[in-house]
């Protein structure tokens, strides 16, 4: 258990699927896959993710490291065990349950990431959060709405850019590219790329 204390002013929020790793199933498949497959080995990492993770935590050490997924809370384990196999950076899973609900037959995977950042920025207002994820569909969306919504709160946007194959399993990629409210939006299909344009903007080494 952590605490962040106030302090601690920068911490780093990411997505799972496409962003730290690769299931390569359509996205209708994705939360039975999740529920009753559950194998990490079956997973891909994202090339350069760790090493861009280890780097930043590695700079900033006392900074918080949360992972933000529509995957439900059954798939917790076995996330952890890909995260810790690929040498990713540990931090606490906010997950979602799997499942109808009164009024849908999915939950939504857009309002668990909507909902989530905004308890984050009620319970740590004072945290700026580099947002990490990826251009296949809701990232961009939910991110931009919380820009628009706690520009204070965010030190940067960073995402990853599908490939071809990628984006047809995701089905498709986000129609916005993220601006405004002064907050730097970085664009790139890996890691390594990620890293050299938050390098390149000060926002790696200066933060």
């Amino acid at each position: 258990m952590r605490i962040i204390g106030e302090d601690t002013t920068f911490g780093i929020i990411s997505d799972i699927d496409d962003t730290v790793m690769v299931t390569s199933l359509p996205r209708p498949f994705l939360a039975a896959w999740n529920t009753f497959v559950l194998s990490e080995h079956a997973r891909s990492p994202v090339a350069g993710m760790a090493v861009l993770y280890d780097r930043i935590t590695y700079m900033r050490p006392n900074s918080p490291m949360v992972y933000l997924s529509t995957g439900a809370w059954n798939s917790a384990l076995t996330i952890k065990r890909f995260l810790s196999r690929n040498l990713y950076p540990m931090g606490p899973l906010l997950l979602t349950d799997w499942g109808p609900t009164t009024t849908r037959v999915f939950r939504s995977g857009k309002e668990h990431k909507r909902n989530s950042l905004e308890r984050l920025s009620r319970e740590f207002p004072w945290m700026k959060w580099l947002l990490i994820g990826d251009d296949g569909q809701k990232d961009e969306e939910v991110y931009g709405e919380f820009v628009d919504n706690h520009p204070d709160n965010v030190a940067a946007v960073a995402i990853r850019q599908l490939t071809v194959g990628e984006a047809v399993w995701a089905g498709g990629r986000s129609k916005r590219h993220g601006r405004g409210q002064g907050v730097p939006w970085i664009y790139a299909p890996d890691g390594a790329g990620l890293s050299s344009r938050l390098t390149e903007r000060g926002i790696i080494s200066t933060i």
